[in-house]
């Protein structure tokens, strides 16, 4: 294994959202007369809103047009946008800034608006190589698309980039993508990132990662 460059994941790795995500999802659904339990939310992270709305719909065998969809979908943006607040992963901090120390290219992909993401990257003390958000890409994760945008915009091979995820849909992504992925449980329980090369908790992430990349000190 050579990696040269780390990828990150955005919500439920840099930054403590996922929570917030699945109480918005869990009110508009609310608002609209379905009820649907936490981790439905959480094991669509990562996709696109529309798509998940509509998957959350075909897993309960109910038919919704697209006003409903449309309803839903500006509901949990906006409740998000007006309830969510936010911290940082304290340990993902450390290993971005020890990447960026040691000169190493770091990239973020996530799902989220390109309007949030540079709100929320805007106060973290490293600068991205590549940024992709979910405005950038037709299919969001599960799809290999985010990833592999990313890697288009460097000289490297995909078995080159490592991937911190915390996510299935995440996890599928990277490995399709052609990446070495490494899962954090910050959100979900081992058990369903078990797609993952390795899984860890996040007090490790730096350790793993140093261990992951030759010379890194």
């Amino acid at each position: 294994m050579n990696i040269k460059a780390v990828c990150f994941d955005m919500d439920g790795v840099i930054v403590d959202t996922m929570r917030h995500h699945v109480e918005a999802w869990r009110h508009a659904f609310n608002k609209n007369g379905y009820d649907h339990e936490e981790l439905v939310f959480y094991l669509r992270e990562g996709m696109p809103g529309k798509k998940t709305i509509v998957d959350v719909f075909n897993h309960s065998n109910v038919e919704a047009n697209e006003e409903l969809i449309e309803s839903i979908y500006v509901q949990k943006r906006n409740y998000f946008k007006e309830h969510a607040q936010y911290e940082f992963i304290e340990e993902t901090v450390s290993t971005l800034i020890a990447l960026s120390d040691e000169q190493i290219p770091i990239a973020v992909v996530t799902g989220s608006r390109k309007e949030f993401v540079s709100e929320v990257l805007s106060k973290l003390p490293v600068t991205f190589d590549i940024i992709v958000t979910g405005d950038d890409v037709k299919e969001g994760k599960p799809s290999p698309e985010p990833y592999l945008l990313a890697m288009d915009r460097h000289s490297f091979k995909p078995s080159e980039w490592l991937v911190i995820e915390n996510a299935p849909l995440g996890i599928q992504s990277a490995k399709s993508a052609g990446a070495y992925c490494l899962a954090v449980e910050t959100t979900l329980e081992e058990k369903y990132l078990k797609e993952a090369d390795q899984i860890i908790r996040p007090k490790d992430l730096l350790r793993h990662v140093k261990s992951l990349i030759k010379g890194m000190k």
